[in-house]
């Protein structure tokens, strides 16, 4: 996924869908949508998602994992994002567990 066509899409105001899990995961981890919206301005990919048989249809949604931070305390999230160029679809949003990723953020531990 290119994390600038994303960019471009949602400023020019693409339809935004949040999952119920996704909706559930910010309400109790307190992510708004700003702060959503600023880790896909400013953040970047750190892993990629494609589909794995390559056919797009209405329901495949190719994904990524996006490092970015929270607006108002700079405290890292971790997004996952579909998009298939007609419509963005926020997946999952929390806080990297330290126990399952290295200090960066970015690196997965063995």
């Amino acid at each position: 996924m290119d994390i600038l066509e994303l960019r471009k899409a949602l400023q020019d105001g693409i339809a935004v869908e949040y999952t119920a899990h996704c909706q559930k995961r910010m309400l109790e981890r307190d992510i708004s949508r700003a702060d959503i919206q600023n880790v896909i301005i400013c953040g970047e990919i750190i892993e990629d998602y494609p589909l794995k048989d390559g056919n797009i249809s209405e329901k495949s949604f190719p994904s990524c994992l996006i490092l970015g931070c929270k607006i108002n305390d700079g405290k890292m999230i971790h997004i996952v994002v579909g998009f298939n160029g007609k419509k963005i679809l926020m997946i999952s949003a929390c806080y990297p567990d330290l126990e399952h990723w290295c200090d960066d953020c970015k690196t997965r531990r063995r």
